[in-house]
């Protein structure tokens, strides 16, 4: 690698890893976050039920501007955003630690697989939250170290204009807020920065870009962060829960990426701040510790009572730990074991473009189906990236997609999101159930009283008509609608023709039809 210059070789990592994401995105159908997120985002608004708007708003644009749903167009924005942000990686390695700390950064992040898949390339909310909180860490280390200073209002500004973005991506971007505030409390060169102007405003500039949130759950009861925060109540005490959580952590980071990311981020915290000084290796050091403290510590210790999370909730805490281990890397390839670092480098690349291709071609081809059909049979993640278009031609066959005023129903907002993508648009789809996410404010029922629903959904878990009998005259029960993939059913949808909508059902999150 040293045969490159560093922002040479972040360059050809940029390049490849770009090409691979795209060959994956026009390869693999949109999963299911990813479908709900593309059928929502087709009525543009303020703020959303699940996160702030701006992924939405992000996949609303390409698709005005394409006219296309195809996935490789709607991911191409977020495949983009990622390269940038693996360039902001290697230049804030690079501010506080040196070019190589920098672009082994870059690399690395490059190399997990929560940051290089999901993040990379999905449409998500994390790829806009991570290019903004490392523009926005980017730009507190010019205004706070002086060796890099342009402390001006202008600075300021610009901070606050990234956080912002970053809260509109997700709400995360409130852990930079607070763990830019405990550097600065807990080091007394930069102390003086407090009774400065300048965070202050960084801060009012980030709350007016967060305005759109803030009013659109006003007008809906709060109920964003209602949703949000009720993830986070406990239930009791769980220290299995917390040993599973961990682990998943490691599993999404991946193990030999996340330990060492474990331990530079232990060496830093265990160092603390330095106080002789203004800019330090060790204060930029503490620094990016501070930023990556909460949401690994919050979120881990939520589940110890028993709060639900998902293990990539911690990945804005890891992105803040990538730069403290690309300044371990770049030391330890100077001395006697660089040999075994380079080898570790070596296999972690062939590790994750191995697990790539294994998951990418069975995504896009289900050949373990019929290659390993045991395996299989224990359950098949890549289905739920398995779009539901195949179903399309046979409700054209049957006649059921011509009727005038006939709208789809779904019992679940992740069959909501698969069916509303898959049609396109063209049918209206409800979400009849006590969880429908967005699919909530899209439409009201009231106005689709007296119209006839087909009921789809998994046939596993939608084999009888009972649910929906109190909202319809009749449910009568059609037969199946295979899902295929390259002509081999994966799945069968239950099919349900139900006569004369009431033009009600029970709604969640304290919503009233009016």
């Amino acid at each position: 690698m040293k045969r490159l210059s560093p922002a040479q070789a972040v360059g050809l990592v940029i390049a490849v890893s770009t090409v691979v994401r795209l060959i994956l995105a026009s390869a693999i159908g949109l999963g299911v976050d990813e479908s709900y997120v593309a059928s929502v985002a087709r009525t543009f608004s303020l703020s959303y039920f699940d996160h702030p708007p701006l992924h939405f708003w992000l996949i609303w644009l390409t698709t005005h501007l394409t006219g296309s749903e195809n996935p490789l167009i709607l991911r191409l924005p977020f495949i983009l955003l990622f390269a940038g942000t693996t360039g902001l990686m290697f230049f804030l390695g690079k501010r506080l630690f040196g070019d190589w700390a920098g672009a082994y950064a870059a690399i690395l992040l490059n190399l997990s697989a929560v940051f290089s898949l999901s993040t990379g390339s999905w449409l998500l909310p994390d790829g806009p939250l991570m290019f903004c909180l490392l523009a926005a860490a980017l730009t507190l280390v010019q205004l706070s170290f002086p060796a890099f200073q342009k402390a001006n209002s202008a600075g300021w500004l610009l901070a606050g204009g990234w956080l912002g973005l970053g809260l509109l991506s997700k709400y995360h971007a409130l852990f930079l807020v607070f763990g830019y505030f405990l550097f600065l409390i807990t080091s007394k060169p930069h102390r003086s920065l407090l009774l400065t102007a300048g965070p202050y405003l960084a801060v009012f500039t980030a709350f007016l870009f967060f305005l759109p949130v803030l009013i659109w759950n006003y007008q809906h009861d709060w109920a964003s962060f209602l949703f949000q925060g009720s993830r986070g109540i406990g239930h009791g005490f769980y220290p299995a829960r917390l040993l599973t959580n961990i682990l998943g952590q490691a599993v999404w980071v991946l193990p030999w990426i996340w330990l060492p990311l474990i331990y530079a981020l232990a060496k830093a915290l265990a160092a603390g701040p330095a106080n002789n000084s203004r800019f330090s290796g060790q204060n930029g050091r503490w620094f990016l510790g501070c930023l990556a403290l909460g949401p690994i510590l919050l979120f881990s210790l939520a589940s110890l009572w028993g709060a639900q999370g998902l293990f990539h909730w911690h990945a804005p805490g890891y992105l803040f730990a990538f730069p403290l281990l690309g300044e371990i890397v770049a030391k330890a390839l100077n001395h006697h074991y660089s040999r075994w670092v380079q080898r570790w480098l070596k296999c972690s690349a062939i590790a994750l473009l191995f697990m790539l291709l294994i998951l990418g071609t069975q995504a896009a081809g289900g050949w373990m189906n019929s290659a390993f059909p045991t395996v299989v049979s224990a359950g098949d993640p890549t289905l739920e990236a398995l779009d539901w278009r195949s179903i399309v031609p046979l409700l054209a066959e049957k006649k059921l997609l011509d009727s005038p005023g006939t709208f789809v129903v779904a019992g679940h907002w992740i069959d909501a999101g698969k069916l509303d993508y898959a049609l396109g648009g063209n049918l209206p789809v409800l979400c009849l159930n006590q969880a429908p996410h967005h699919f909530a404010y899209l439409h009201n029922p009231a106005d689709f009283k007296g119209q006839d629903a087909l009921i789809i959904g998994r046939k596993q878990v939608m084999d009888e008509a009972a649910p929906y009998l109190p909202y319809f005259d009749s449910v009568s029960l059609l037969g199946t609608l295979p899902v295929q993939r390259h002509g081999r059913t994966e799945m069968e949808l239950a099919l349900f023709y139900a006569r004369n909508f009431k033009g009600y059902y029970p709604l969640p999150y304290g919503l009233q039809v009016k």
